[in-house]
């Protein structure tokens, strides 16, 4: 079961990922290289190409990201698994609110930062809106880099938010 999970998932990411492949990619990136534009958005890499954030309730857990982030997520159910899919397009690291067998939500383990947009704290105050609890209040980065704030979300998943502001 588990391992049929596990196939469904691998095939799943491997169709998402080939259709989000950009086929004007090298055509842009010739035309980016002629014109001025922000260093920040010409040529980024990321070290995460995927995410999966578990849930007990795909339902709560959908309701709650969509309001967070103000994003539509869209539901899919593959044989015993059921996923929230967060919007992929114009996004260097495609996103799945996952609900299945072998999968547990848990504040142990691995933080994944969110983009919280220009100001932080308008994100942050959704938190509690929405049925999760702030651990950590609006924190400036050490480096001065901007700003992060950590919480648990409704599965009690262990995440966090980051933005310039």
């Amino acid at each position: 079961m588990a391992m049929n999970n596990i196939l469904i998932s691998t095939l799943f990411w491997g169709f998402s990922f080939t259709s989000c492949i950009n086929p004007n990619k090298q055509t842009q990136e010739t035309s980016t290289k002629d014109t001025i534009t922000n260093s920040k958005s010409v040529n980024m890499n990321s070290y995460i190409s995927m995410f999966e954030i578990p849930a007990a309730d795909i339902t709560r857990a959908i309701n709650f990201y969509q309001t967070l982030l103000d994003i539509k997520i869209e539901k899919m159910d593959i044989e015993e698994m059921k996923m929230g899919i967060l919007p992929y397009e114009g996004q260097m690291v495609t996103g799945v609110i996952i609900q299945a067998d072998g999968y547990k939500p848990s504040a142990n383990g691995v933080t994944i930062y969110l983009n919280a947009g220009d100001n932080l704290q308008t994100t942050l105050d959704k938190v509690e809106n929405n049925g999760g609890k702030i651990l950590v209040q609006k924190t400036a980065h050490a480096d001065e880099s901007g700003f992060f704030a950590i919480f648990l979300d409704t599965e009690g998943n262990k995440m966090a938010l980051n933005s310039p502001n």
